[in-house]
């Protein structure tokens, strides 16, 4: 899978909408995204997200396939905005990262 022209577009725009979309969501609750990067495999592209928590005494890891090896299946901006809700959501669940059982 080659990374460049269109798809290092995509995965740019990708990018930018998971930085901006998590930035204020993670500042609200004392976190901070360290790093975002892409790495080639089989499958496709994945994305992974690496999350200083306030509450952690090591960083929280998230990662998805971003683009499938068969071509990105939506536009880059919904695809980050998904990308970048999930761990929104599982830092507000009860049992989010940090708060006993639901440490990962």
């Amino acid at each position: 899978m080659d990374l460049s022209g269109q798809k290092a577009d995509y995965l740019e725009e990708f990018r930018c909408e998971v930085a901006d979309g998590l930035r204020e969501e993670l500042d609200e609750r004392g976190a901070r995204l360290r790093d975002l990067a892409f790495a080639e495999a089989e499958e496709g592209v994945w994305a992974t997200a690496v999350v200083d928590l306030p509450e952690r005494s090591g960083p929280w890891v998230r990662r998805r396939l971003a683009v499938p090896a068969s071509g990105p299946d939506k536009d880059a901006w919904p695809a980050g905005a998904v990308f970048a809700s999930a761990p929104v959501q599982e830092l507000d669940a009860p049992s989010g990262p940090g708060r006993g059982d639901g440490e990962t």
